[in-house]
């Protein structure tokens, strides 16, 4: 019954900041932040842990579900979009390869 009125929750949450003009998934998350922080004042039963994190699985499915259905292969081949993210990967191994190799005592082709 618990698990009904937390989505229920999210989902009025969810209308209301639709109708405001921002996205529902703000709602959503704001829902989720609100009875995380108040779990204890709520005092909700740490049995209900597994069905909060499956619940949560399916929501995180389900937003990359829809942002693979608008997501176009034409956008994904521009150059700015392959340059940023080349870019990106290699700092992020400039950066990351160095304090793995130290930190973690691996090989440097490891690290990398």
């Amino acid at each position: 019954m618990l698990e009904t009125i937390w989505i229920a929750f999210a989902f009025f949450l969810g209308l209301l900041v639709r109708a405001i003009g921002l996205p529902p998934l703000i709602g959503y998350l704001a829902a989720g932040f609100a009875i995380s922080a108040s779990s204890g004042w709520l005092d909700i039963p740490a049995e209900n842990g597994p069905i909060l994190q499956y619940v949560s699985h399916l929501g995180v499915l389900l937003l990359l579900f829809s942002v693979g259905l608008k997501l176009r292969a034409r956008t994904l081949l521009r150059p700015e979009v392959l340059g940023t993210g080349i870019l990106h990967f290699a700092i992020t191994c400039a950066l990351l390869a160095p304090v793995l190799y130290w930190t973690l005592d691996i090989t440097p082709r490891t690290a990398l």
